[in-house]
């Protein structure tokens, strides 16, 4: 008698399915400003502002910073300038010009008030 099994087995078994229906809405999607990525534009915006704040030029950059947020808040742009102004105002807090400091927070205030 041989009590030898094999190594392996195949099984194969076919299931019948039954059609149906299958229901396909639809979709609409809008997009304002793409938050996917970034806008080559936007970008070298973003970096002349740096650029003035590097050199010394801290109104410039404040105001380019500022149109940034202001005008296109949904942008990547848009956000990382105000992730800026933030720092520039905490410089302000550091070095004792608290007023310039809550300038720039009040304006950001406005700024967020209006893209809602």
């Amino acid at each position: 008698m041989d009590n030898s099994s094999p190594d392996s087995a195949e099984l194969h078994l076919e299931i019948p399915l039954q059609p149906r229906e299958v229901q396909v809405r639809e979709v609409t999607v809008t997009v304002s400003e793409s938050p996917a990525g970034p806008s080559p534009i936007l970008g070298r915006l973003l970096r002349m502002a740096d650029t003035y704040r590097r050199s010394g030029a801290p109104k410039q950059a404040l105001e380019m910073y500022f149109e940034l947020v202001e005008k296109h808040p949904a942008s990547l742009e848009g956000q990382q300038a105000g992730g800026r102004l933030l720092e520039i105002s905490e410089e302000y807090e550091l070095q004792g010009q608290l007023r310039q400091a809550r300038s720039i927070y009040e304006r950001l205030l406005g700024a967020a008030g209006a893209a809602t």
